[in-house]
């Protein structure tokens, strides 16, 4: 009997092939653009998480408890060969970087800026971050005490090339100013506001020196063997690390405006799919009680035959059903074609600035089975349940009244 239904209701929905061809195109389009925008969505999360992650912070920060908060110059991190000994052991460790980070002012002939002053290791920064890469005229830092690099924008408002002369002045632990002077090696490009207006990295001992704090440092960048560890609250690296009064903290901590703007793209695809579906729900809704208009009559000739009601609503729903079939597999085409081509040509959206994440590159859709695979089952459930509606107006049809009306 069921099966006799199932064929019966595919034959009734192409009665009037040309309503139901556009109603599953409705909803398929409608399915294709969700999983597009989903794709899209994802592709731009991870280009705010890796821009953050990448290009500077790394994955995960070790500081000396309280240092973020007020940036002293004496809250450097305890036992640090210790601490680093530890990462190196690590195996959710992947590559760590110490720095030493200090306000200072950088002088040229022309002008004076203020700037943060970076200690890096020129051997180990360059598997955290990218500053190597970010490199846009004259060469990486080799270890002499004297090379500076700054920001492109920096060096415009210092006026400032590569073998210029730089005077950094910074204050040191016990109070006290040191002022270096430096010659310019490289000019970089991050993307960033902060990085390339108002960074200036220098090598790792000459800023310990400088600060009065040789042997220490004030934080470790840490990179783990996959980026999505940094987010995980569980991971035994927090506690593990969060030791001789130091704190380990991933990037969602260290840049919670990027993580606020993680959640709420995550709040606006789950009102766009409820807005879809409720649309969704109400063109099927139209579309099968349009059906049983024309079709009074059949439905009153069933019922005076016998017809039982719960047999007519089946048939209407297994009709809903039929339409989500077609409307999931139309949209589903159509959305991973969409992403198929774009994933290879990217959208430019042009140059614009959120939460402090630059957007200057196309934007890649990534498809993340693990999240796109309900806005299919949501259609094909929601399209079919769009029928109990209109499977119970018709089961409930008099058999009189709907015959008369169709004549």
């Amino acid at each position: 009997m069921f099966c006799r239904l199932v064929k019966f209701a595919w034959r009734s929905i192409w009665r009037n092939g040309r309503r139901t061809v556009i109603t599953g195109l409705a909803v398929g389009m409608g399915l294709g653009s969700m999983i597009f925008y989903e794709a899209l969505m994802q592709g731009m999360s991870e280009h705010m998480i890796q821009t953050t992650t990448e290009s500077w912070m790394g994955d995960a920060q070790i500081h000396r408890d309280g240092f973020l908060d007020t940036k002293r110059i004496d809250l450097t991190v305890e036992r640090p060969d210790s601490v680093l000994f530890m990462l190196g052991q690590d195996s959710t460790v992947s590559a760590c970087t110490p720095r030493i980070l200090s306000p200072a002012s950088a002088t040229s002939t022309t002008e004076l800026k203020p700037v943060t002053l970076i200690g890096v290791d020129s051997e180990t920064d360059p598997a955290v971050t990218m500053l190597e890469a970010a490199i846009d005229s004259g060469s990486y830092l080799s270890g002499d005490s004297t090379e500076l690099i700054i920001g492109y924008k920096l060096a415009d408002d210092l006026n400032a090339a590569p073998g210029d002369v730089i005077v950094i002045t910074a204050a040191q632990a016990d109070s006290g100013l040191s002022s270096n002077m430096f010659f310019v090696s490289g000019i970089c490009r991050f993307g960033s506001d902060d990085l390339d207006r108002y960074s200036a990295f220098i090598n790792l001992n000459t800023a310990g020196r400088m600060l009065g704090i040789p042997g220490s440092i004030h934080e470790i960048a840490v990179r783990f063997a996959e980026s999505e560890m940094g987010a995980d609250t569980t991971l035994g690296f927090w506690s593990k690390f969060s030791v001789f009064r130091n704190s380990a903290l991933g990037w969602p901590e260290l840049a919670p405006q990027v993580s606020t703007m993680l959640n709420m793209v995550d709040l606006g695809m789950a009102i766009t799919a409820m807005i879809l579906f409720a649309l969704v729900v109400f063109g099927i809704v139209n579309s099968l009680f349009m059906s049983i208009f024309e079709r009074m009559y059949e439905f009153g000739v069933m019922k005076a035959v016998g017809t039982r009601a719960g047999t007519i609503n089946a048939m209407v729903i297994l009709e809903a059903f039929w339409i989500a079939v077609i409307s999931t597999l139309t949209g589903s085409i159509i959305g991973l074609l969409i992403i198929w081509i774009t994933s290879r040509t990217g959208i430019n959206f042009g140059e614009f600035d959120v939460s402090g994440v630059v957007f200057n590159k196309p934007l890649y859709p990534i498809l993340k089975l693990s999240r796109v695979w309900i806005y299919p089952l949501f259609t094909l459930i929601l399209t079919t349940a769009a029928g109990i509606c209109p499977g119970i107006h018709a089961g409930r049809l008099n058999p009189a009244e709907a015959i008369r009306k169709s004549l």
